[in-house]
């Protein structure tokens, strides 16, 4: 995930820090960094512009 990154998570699957992040950030005073999260009650569809920006690598990601 890099800046202005934007992840979607399906309804229902569990999400929270990467792996390690939390030790990794034990002693940090601050982050220069802004997330953002919402809920919908609906599903949300993707357009087609969206589809192409997937990155098949982004699940392997909570493995690290």
């Amino acid at each position: 995930i890099e800046s202005g990154s934007i992840t979607l998570h399906p309804r229902g699957i569990p999400h929270g820090p990467h792996p390690g992040t939390i030790m990794a950030s034990k002693n940090a005073t601050r982050t220069e960094e802004l997330a953002v999260m919402f809920d919908t009650q609906h599903t949300l569809e993707l357009t087609e512009q969206a589809v192409a920006l997937d990155d098949p690598k982004y699940p392997q990601s909570w493995l690290e």
